[in-house]
């Protein structure tokens, strides 16, 4: 199966520094920011500015058009920066268009420039794409120099928001490229950290393969990719500027990809990321296997919740406090994604009892809420990590607050009273 993507003539890169002190002129003070490069950048931006495709330009912020605020904060401004965005008189504009794949010079010549007169001016610089603020010694450490291209993860972001079966997570980024932007749905909440990761790998691999496709079209309007992509454990230590080994190597993970094109103008054209035709098990189960095929699993080792009076009183006190849980996860206060509110609940059949933790998606009713199984039970096998589940309310047995990458950071009684059994 292919998808068959649009090849745009150009891609245009534009950056803002948002300042009180603009350069007199915009365009020499470009031209002394570039010559202080380093090279082969010097080169390449000088050429850029020379050329018909580049440019830069001041202009009072209150006869520009208006700036990306809300946007901003959203990306995690912080608040005192995005007033100086705000009150600023002067925009500075930097420009530049370039050929869709690799290499994107375009982002390299308008980031630098912008980067450099940020710096020299004491302003703002604001990367427009994504858009987000930027720190113009970090916006200058992404660039290109004698030691390689630099890491894909300085230009794209992988924002996620909530729903109710769990993450809706997109890049932002592969647009600086030409392509349409990468979209996972329902991705368990708890593997958002992995997720980021493997969405980055798995946009490094598809640069990969659109630019050698795209040098390979010519000129030509539309290209054909294969829908399936396999992406490994280099692809994304890459992205993130590491050196990948050979066991990262063999990490491997396949993925299939669907085009969705826009049904609005005012929204993007996304590629999907999928399970393979022939993936066997639900779709939270691969994302669970495409994390554990290149980041290996964490320990989930079940655990039987053993009867006593420390274990009858951890499990009343979580009872207790049942109500208080609900109501802090119907008010948002779980947020950022990284943290999540999870509920350990009964399974019990023919074979036995069994205690499974799950993140909490979705609490409609105080009766019943649903969730995502956080690892694989043994008496269940209907049961597995990355599957949705609906709890009842009356098997609840313990409820916390898991972070990624530090667990456990409120509640859990019941796992406390195991843990001095140990």
């Amino acid at each position: 199966m292919e998808i068959v993507l649009s090849v745009p003539e150009t891609v245009v890169a534009t950056y803002v520094v948002a300042t009180d002190r603009p350069p007199a002129d915009a365009a020499a003070a470009a031209r002394t920011v570039a010559e202080a490069l380093d090279q082969p950048l010097r080169d390449t931006v000088l050429r850029m500015l020379d050329g018909p495709f580049t440019s830069v330009s001041t202009a009072p912020a209150g006869q520009a058009p208006p700036l990306p605020l809300d946007h901003l904060r959203l990306f995690g401004a912080p608040p005192a920066r995005v007033q100086a965005v705000a009150s600023a008189p002067y925009l500075v504009v930097c420009q530049a268009a370039f050929g869709p794949g690799w290499p994107p010079a375009h982002e390299w010549c308008a980031r630098a420039l912008a980067a450099g007169l940020a710096e020299a001016t004491g302003g703002e610089l604001i990367d427009m794409y994504t858009p987000q603020l930027l720190d113009p010694a970090a916006a200058r450490a992404s660039l290109p120099g004698a030691a390689g291209p630099g890491a894909l993860s300085k230009w794209i972001v992988v924002p996620q928001s909530a729903g109710d079966r769990g993450l809706w997570m997109t890049t932002r980024g592969l647009g600086r490229f030409g392509l349409p932007e990468l979209q996972a749905e329902d991705v368990p909440p708890t593997l958002a950290g992995a997720w980021t990761s493997a969405l980055t790998g798995i946009a490094r691999a598809l640069l990969g393969r659109w630019a050698r496709a795209v040098e390979h079209a010519r000129g030509e309007a539309f290209v054909r990719l294969a829908a399936d992509l396999t992406v490994t454990a280099a692809d994304a230590i890459l992205a993130y500027g590491g050196a990948p080994g050979p066991a990262e190597e063999a990490r491997e993970a396949r993925v299939q990809l669907r085009l969705d094109p826009a049904a609005d103008p005012d929204m993007d054209t996304l590629l999907t990321v999928l399970p393979p035709d022939d993936f066997p098990a639900s779709a939270g189960e691969f994302f669970a296997g495409v994390s554990a095929a290149l980041f290996g699993t964490r320990g989930t080792s079940v655990r039987h919740t053993e009867s006593g009076d420390a274990m009858d009183a951890a499990i009343a006190t979580a009872r207790e406090t049942l109500p208080q849980a609900r109501t802090r996860f119907l008010g948002d206060e779980f947020g950022p994604a990284k943290q999540h509110l999870i509920v350990k609940h009964r399974l019990h059949n023919a074979q036995g009892t069994e205690f499974v933790w799950s993140t909490v998606t979705a609490w409609p009713t105080p009766r019943r809420l649903h969730g995502v199984c956080m690892s694989d039970a043994q008496i269940d096998p209907s049961v597995r990590t990355g599957r949705p589940v609906m709890v009842e309310e009356s098997v609840i047995v313990d409820w916390a607050v898991w972070v990624d990458g530090e667990g456990i950071v409120e509640g859990g009684w019941t796992n406390r009273v195991l843990g001095e059994q140990d």
